[in-house]
């Protein structure tokens, strides 16, 4: 028994393969036959539609095929099953000649279908015609009725005619079997037309009996405006957003029941012999041009009588094409949807690869759509009305492409920025786009244009946008703004985020600097990954020994050689700067001049150096140094001394043995000769800001006076302790 109702399922087209489009389509509650509903794209008028098809359905009666379609599942409106197909109208004029000018008007705007034949295909008859005997016109000579609208008008006051009895329960009848009608100027006027007036429900107007004289309610002007862009005023003509058009003077009549129909069309800028303003009470409303309920509407042409200009022949047509809501063929498009929903906030990452300061963004977002429901309503002949699965759809656009800018401020309102874009259709041109991500063409497989190559993703595609040329460096602060617009015009919330939010890497800088802030080598720096840890000694420079280390710019760490410097989770570019003391080479030694037989000349010259802060705090440490006579070639004792930042003097005390006196000093930047002549007799004070070396020769002589007498000399050889900061280098 399963192997049988698996095979029905598959035969009567109701089980699909998991490729196909179809699929897609959710069956809400099962009927008496199949539907299938599919989101498609039309990339021609760049806007979305749904494919329907459905089983066939035996012995039709005239009412054919109706399509419903539901935004909630609640609330249920007839649908047009004739897109892109030809439409048969009839028009019924006022026995007037100059009333006769459908035809030409509908014909005029070069309308075609699919097949290249006439979209709208109009056959005129008068009034008085229809009256005698409106089935002979309405039917064929099966009794089966050939058209798929019918249109009254267009003159003023209808030429003072009225249909008949006879012909009103002919409409009536035409009617109920789902085709439309659309009347025109004073035809519907409540105790001046009895029959027509019949039609009063169900197109839901009121009699000005119940609301006063004409002069309260009624509005004439030469200028209309669209107050309701939905689905009857974008196909087959797409009028802009909100548009004013300019007509032939009119004015309405009869006030609406607002909560009855669609009015899509009012009067504006009130002038000429009706003045006035329009009438509204709370729950009727006078002023409209254009009104439908269901499958009947009303339009204000034909008061200046058979005139009309080419954007009032736009609306007729727009409004016959969606009143054609009866078919007998077994698929259709629903043009009437839209998806009105706006996409998700962006999604932002970084690319991979690139470098800190320069590298992309990947954007990407998901479009949300609209759910629609439909059914088929099948009209039999011998078993009444079939229903066929109510189906759920959503219709969705997917993305178009995205905007963005990067700035100082954490807010933005570039989602209201981007809506200033919208053109009078309320579309945003692809070349304004900061990036444009969707594929033109079209998903119908009917249309001939049709390339599965390149028109099969239409809907399915990769919506990834990049932004280059992000300067991690730079940039890391700012804030990246980026709107999602998709292929519907609805423009997403503003995703926000700091760049450095997005990083994947930092970069740690070295900087080196002695301690007077002179950059003693280039920058370098390690990027590191986010989250991970930067671990590095000192560098070892020539010239220059290690003293602290800085983070940031805070306060500096005292360092040496072994010192390890770490960073911890790593989320931010950091600064560590690394300060060196500035060695400056010491070359000195002790002459002896004038050297007398009777005292000792030393071996070794003591010297206590302070290499004084420019606050005038000391930093004392004590030299031994070779002594001798001048004629000996004394060499110079090396030392190498740690000058730390703002120490910009080296003061040299000699510590003078018993019976000399210091006579004097030469101090120069290069080992040239040293000559006593030339030695200056003052405290010994020397400028290191600016060089690295000196060579220092000390000069001592005796100083015997008449009648001393010099016990022999002797002084210990003390071993000082001069610290890290000084180092004794032997020749």
């Amino acid at each position: 028994m399963g192997l049988i109702i698996l095979f029905f399922l598959i035969a009567s087209g109701y089980l699909f393969n998991h490729q196909d489009k179809l699929q897609a389509s959710t069956v809400v509650s099962a009927g008496a036959f199949r539907l299938k509903a599919e989101n498609r794209w039309n990339g021609d008028d760049q806007k979305n539609y749904a494919y329907l098809e459905w089983d066939t359905v035996s012995g039709l009666s005239q009412a054919g095929y109706q399509l419903y379609q539901s935004e909630d599942g609640k609330t249920w409106n007839n649908r047009s099953l004739n897109y892109g197909k030809a439409i048969k109208v009839l028009n019924i004029y006022p026995n007037i000649a100059g009333s006769n000018t459908l035809k030409s008007w509908m014909d005029g705007l070069n309308l075609k279908a699919v097949d290249g034949s006439n979209l709208i295909q109009v056959t005129s008859i008068s009034l008085n015609q229809y009256n005698a005997n409106p089935n002979a016109y309405l039917k064929n000579s099966k009794s089966e009725y050939q058209y798929d609208v019918l249109m009254f008008g267009s003159w003023d006051a209808n030429n003072n005619v009225d249909i008949s009895q006879t012909a009103a329960n002919a409409t009536k009848a035409f009617l109920e079997t789902g085709r439309g009608a659309l009347f025109g100027h004073d035809t519907i006027y409540l105790g001046r037309k009895t029959f027509y007036d019949t039609f009063k429900d169900l197109l839901g107007v009121r009699s000005q009996a119940s609301t006063g004289t004409a002069a309260s309610y009624w509005t004439g002007s030469t200028q209309v405006q669209l107050i309701n862009n939905g689905y009857l005023m974008k196909y087959p003509f797409e009028m802009k957003n909100n548009v004013v058009l300019t007509i032939p003077y009119a004015h309405s009549i009869e006030p609406q029941i607002k909560n009855v129909g669609t009015t899509w069309l009012e009067f504006i800028k009130p002038s000429g012999s009706w003045p006035y303003a329009i009438y509204d009470n709370g729950s009727i409303r006078g002023g409209w041009y254009l009104k439908t309920n269901n499958n009947i509407g009303m339009i204000q042409t034909g008061h200046s009588n058979g005139t009309s200009t080419m954007d009032e022949r736009k609306i007729i047509a727009n409004t016959l094409y969606n009143l054609a809501q009866v078919s007998f063929e077994t698929n259709a498009q629903d043009q009437t949807v839209k998806d009105n929903q706006t996409p998700d906030l962006a999604s932002v990452k970084q690319k991979a690869g690139g470098t800190v300061n320069n590298f992309e963004i990947i954007v990407d977002s998901i479009d949300r759509g609209k759910d629609y429901q439909w059914y088929i309503e099948a009209n039999t002949k011998l078993s009444g009305i079939k229903k066929s699965d109510v189906v759920k759809e959503t219709i969705t656009s997917n993305i178009a492409g995205y905007f963005y800018k990067m700035d100082n401020s954490a807010a933005s309102d570039l989602n209201t920025v981007v809506e200033g874009y919208k053109d009078e259709y309320g579309r945003i041109p692809s070349d304004r786009y900061d990036i444009y991500v969707a594929p033109k063409g079209t998903t119908d497989k009917s249309d001939p244009s049709y390339d599965p190559a390149k028109d099969a993703n239409l809907l399915t595609y990769n919506t990834e946008g990049t932004i280059t040329g992000i300067n991690g460096m730079t940039d890391l602060n700012k804030y990246l703004h980026v709107v999602s617009v998709d292929r519907a015009n609805n423009v997403s919330g503003v995703k926000t985020i700091q760049i450095k939010d997005l990083m994947t890497t930092f970069r740690v800088t070295e900087q080196y600097l002695d301690t007077d802030g002179k950059k003693i080598q280039a920058d370098s720096y390690k990027d590191i990954a986010k989250g991970g840890d930067y671990i590095e000694h000192f560098r070892s420079i020539t010239g220059y020994v290690e003293n602290s280390y800085s983070v940031d710019g805070n306060s500096s760490i005292e360092s040496d050689f072994e010192t390890i410097v770490s960073l911890v989770n790593i989320n931010n570019h950091r600064t560590i700067t690394y300060y060196y003391d500035k060695l400056i080479q010491l070359n000195l030694r002790q002459v002896i001049l004038k050297p007398s037989q009777e005292l000792v000349i030393p071996k070794s010259g003591y010297f206590q150096l302070d290499n004084v802060k420019l606050n005038q705090r000391s930093n004392l440490f004590h030299a031994t140094v070779q002594s001798g006579q001048e004629k000996d070639a004394i060499p110079y004792t090396q030392f190498l001394i740690a000058k730390s930042g703002n120490h910009h003097q080296l003061s040299i005390a000699p510590m003078i043995p018993e019976y000399y006196l210091y006579s004097g000093y030469v101090a120069t930047t290069s080992d040239s000769l040293h000559d006593g002549n030339s030695k200056i007799k003052s405290d010994i004070a020397l400028d290191i800001k600016d060089n690295n070396s000196y060579w220092v020769t000390i000069y001592l002589e005796p100083a015997l006076a008449a009648g001393d007498s010099p016990v022999p000399y002797s002084w210990e050889y003390q071993n000082n302790d001069l610290g890290e900061i000084i180092r004794k280098i032997p020749n």
